[in-house]
């Protein structure tokens, strides 16, 4: 998809997949996970809110995807990365690397994002070329060209890395969450 290419000018089926997926990540909003959470090991729960906003068309697909192509997967996240553990469905970096390979993900600068698509960040501050993204949101308003607001899961404190909650976020240019914003997909 081009440069020029608009994310509104979709069907009205993409549009009204979109309209679910804002829907369904509203509903998770407020949602938490207690302090006992693994993210590795724990079970997909509403914090994963681009699986769960995109089930299950989404887990069913990156599962298909899986098999179509196990060494691709294994080789970005080892030999454990398979769709047996809940971080598989959870990782950032399986699903953009499926995203990618079904012609949805367009990174930051490539079109206009549209509210109902998932976006993703690289948080870790690993080097400017890195872009190996950390976590992701559901956009659920656009100003312009720039993404304003999201719903994603936060940490409820800055100490504890295992306790997040559902929260919609704003989105402001030049600001850490902006600035951390690498690039966005529809959800098939």
């Amino acid at each position: 998809m081009g440069a020029d290419k608009k994310f509104s000018d979709v069907s009205q089926a993409r549009q009204e997949r979109r309209e679910h997926i804002v829907s369904a990540a509203q509903s998770l909003l407020g949602a938490f996970v207690e302090d006992n959470f693994d993210p590795v090991h724990s079970l997909l729960c509403p914090i994963d809110v681009v699986m769960v906003a995109g089930a299950p068309w989404l887990r069913d697909g990156l599962e298909r995807d899986f098999f179509k192509d196990e060494p691709g997967y294994r080789k970005i996240g080892g030999g454990a990365n398979t769709p047996a553990v809940a971080y598989f469905f959870r990782s950032a970096v399986n699903l953009i690397y499926y995203l990618k390979r079904q012609g949805f993900y367009l990174p930051r600068g490539t079109s206009v994002p549209a509210a109902g698509m998932a976006c993703f960040f690289d948080w870790d501050n690993r080097g400017r070329f890195n872009f190996s993204p950390d976590r992701s949101a559901i956009v659920t308003l656009i100003k312009g060209a720039q993404v304003s607001e999201v719903i994603m899961a936060v940490r409820k404190n800055g100490e504890d890395k295992k306790s997040y909650t559902v929260c919609q976020v704003s989105v402001y240019p030049g600001d850490q969450i902006d600035q951390a914003l690498i690039g966005y997909s529809d959800l098939p």
